[in-house]
């Protein structure tokens, strides 16, 4: 064994590691010891049941000989921090109360407003305080045991504010900490938090379940089929991403970047090299920008995933990124019940509300942004007789809600589609207006942006394989092959057997401003229309020349909800899998729908009960 000078316990730790890995000065916090263990199970995935066992072990005969993690009443007294700020909420609150000035309403808004304010902090002053008086919770904390600093601050402070069953925050402060015992005015109040637990755990888990059942089926074609593709894209292709974006790791490269070539594997080294040298985008292989007709990926374009490498041949990427994001949605909608109800605490509960839309895309987008239905200048902002304001774009009347600010003014020019207000971005409504490739862009950053304010966590390529396969559907304006017009079908489907029109012209990007895309470029899909916002993006990947042509293309992009989405497949048996049975058999009845179980589907073959473990060639539909 070589020379260390570790403590003992990294003498024990490094002992049932294998000695490539062996490190004498790692901290093993929670951080630390979730990265060790991802580099076990890069490196030595054979190993990692046997080490993670005789970790556990080090662990539990740590804590039951030294009893490190044993506590006593003077861990649990109320903290000095809390007491000071205490005082300070009580003698403001006291004039707030003495205050005949204001009515009640009033009152208990700024009441919710000074207890949020002074207990924004406190968490943070709880456990460092505890951490410099080695307090075992706050040890705890750091280490990979249970509990947050939220969990310690109700310990050692206070909950500050409760919320109800509805998330309506409760005008009564909370000032006691749970050690000292709650007043029965603030053990009232948090029997609403302790209903909305029990709730949670009926309702919340099958909601949860319900999307998460949906993410399966609007993935589940997304199957690996190839490496990559036989022969080039006769385009530019890829996904244009910011270089300080850490979850392009394992992507490879669309195109050259600096010195690294196309196809490159993005390293943290890479990412950090291009930004040394002043490039802030790169363009990376992405599922949510090609793939086969019928719905499956190749390797390349999914990049390293969990496992160190590419993915192989008949890989069910789709399924493994459906359970990564719903994982996290489903234990968020639980977190109600282990919050208590203190407000602010669950975060994930009202986030998953937005997520859901995002997904469902209702008539009604609750706390949706406004979008510019026209392409022009703002002519007019005025207020709203009902509240809100009225925005005027080229003649049209647009209206945001009160509440919302406005994030365009007098003289703004805007593009349909673009978001004119605050809230979530209708993803239907952006794929309406500017086209397949761009709303499963917008929705990618949109789904990341719910689930960071949820307090999930979801990385953007997983995002990205759901984007592909929620948002792929066009509505025919003209009639094509055996579609007629106003059938829906897959958008992957048309740009496989897609040709430029007769007429069709290559044209600088400068010149082809309202002209539509005859052929797919970077993430932009066929027909999108060509608006100024898109200049860069060619500029900055140096296309240019394009095929453009003066009329719109003979369908409409549109985005399917979730729950609908399997009612429009191809295959009539694939649509057995998702909802509406009744109507899409019918369907598939009236219009002759065939079915292979040679597809990317699997739900055929699992019918039929045959092939099962076949490595035959996938077959695609045509149009």
């Amino acid at each position: 064994m070589p020379k260390a000078s570790g403590t003992v316990g990294q003498l024990l730790v490094n002992e049932v590691l294998p000695p490539d890995m062996r490190d004498y000065n790692r901290i093993l916090d929670k951080k630390g010891l979730a990265n060790l263990l991802s580099e076990v199970a890069k490196k030595h995935p054979e190993k990692y049941r046997d080490i993670s066992f005789k970790l556990g072990r080090i662990g539990l005969q740590a804590a039951y000989s030294t009893g490190g993690n044993s506590f006593g009443l003077s861990s649990l007294r109320r903290a000095m921090s809390a007491r000071k700020r205490r005082t300070q909420l009580q003698q403001k609150l006291d004039q707030l109360l003495d205050d005949d000035s204001i009515d009640d309403d009033t009152r208990d808004q700024a009441t919710i407003k000074l207890v949020g304010r002074l207990m924004s902090e406190q968490q943070d002053e709880i456990f460092d305080e505890s951490w410099k008086e080695h307090n075992p919770l706050a040890t705890q904390l750091v280490g990979a045991g249970r509990g947050n600093k939220s969990n310690l601050a109700s310990l050692r402070g206070s909950d500050g504010l409760y919320q109800d069953h509805r998330n309506n925050i409760i005008p009564i402060p909370v000032l006691r900490s749970y050690s000292q015992g709650l007043s029965p005015l603030e053990y009232w109040a948090g029997t609403y938090g302790a209903r909305q637990g029990v709730m949670a755990v009926k309702f919340a888990t099958q909601d949860a379940g319900f999307l998460s059942k949906q993410l399966n089926q609007i993935v589940h074609r997304a199957l690996i089929t190839a490496e990559d593709r036989k022969d080039a894209w006769p385009t530019l292709r890829g996904l244009p991403v910011d270089t300080d974006d850490d979850e392009s790791e394992g992507s490879l490269l669309a195109s050259d970047a600096g010195p690294y070539k196309r196809n490159t594997t993005i390293t943290p080294k890479i990412l950090h090299d291009l930004r040394k040298k002043g490039i802030n985008r790169i363009l990376v292989r992405s599922p949510a920008v090609t793939g086969t007709p019928d719905g499956g990926l190749y390797a390349r374009d999914v990049g390293v995933r969990e496992f160190g490498k590419i993915p192989v041949r008949g890989e069910n990427v789709g399924l493994t990124a459906a359970q990564a994001i719903s994982e996290p949605i489903s234990q968020g909608q639980l977190s109600a019940k282990h919050t208590g109800g203190v407000a602010g605490q669950s975060k994930a509960v009202s986030g998953f509300d937005y997520i859901n839309q995002l997904v469902q895309v209702p008539k009604t987008f609750k706390g949706g942004a406004a979008h510019a239905t026209v392409d022009g200048v703002v002519t007019a902002v005025e207020p709203a007789p009902a509240g809100g304001s009225y925005v005027t774009i080229n003649g049209e009347k647009h209206y945001v809600a009160a509440g919302y600010e406005l994030k365009v003014k007098r003289g703004s020019k805007v593009e349909a589609g673009d978001v004119i207000s605050e809230g979530t971005p209708n993803p239907a409504t952006v794929t309406q207006y500017k086209g397949i490739g761009e709303g499963r862009r917008y929705f990618i950053k949109a789904f990341r942006d719910a689930m960071k304010e949820g307090g999930m966590k979801a990385h953007r390529r997983n995002i990205e394989i759901l984007a592909r396969g929620l948002i792929n559907h066009v509505r025919l304006t003209e009639e094509m092959g055996e579609y007629a017009p106003d059938d829906i079908v897959p958008y992957s489907m048309l740009e496989d057997s897609y040709k430029p029109r007769e007429g069709f012209r290559a044209m600088p990007p400068g010149s082809a401003v309202g002209k539509y895309l005859e052929r797919p470029y970077l993430h932009y899909s066929v027909g999108t229309k060509i608006k100024p916002s898109m200049l860069k993006d060619f500029t900055d990947f140096k296309i240019n020349k394009l095929d453009v042509h003066d009329d719109p293309p003979p369908f409409e992009p549109e985005m399917i909800r979730g729950m609908a989405n399997l009612q429009h497949d191809p295959d009539w048996m694939t649509r057995m899998f998702g909802s509406g049975l009744k109507g899409s058999l019918l369907k598939g009845v009236h219009r002759g729908a065939s079915s292979t179980d040679t597809g990317t589907s699997f739900v055929a073959g699992r019918a039929k009960a045959v092939d099962f473990g076949r490595t035959g060639f996938v077959q695609s539909p045509k149009l």
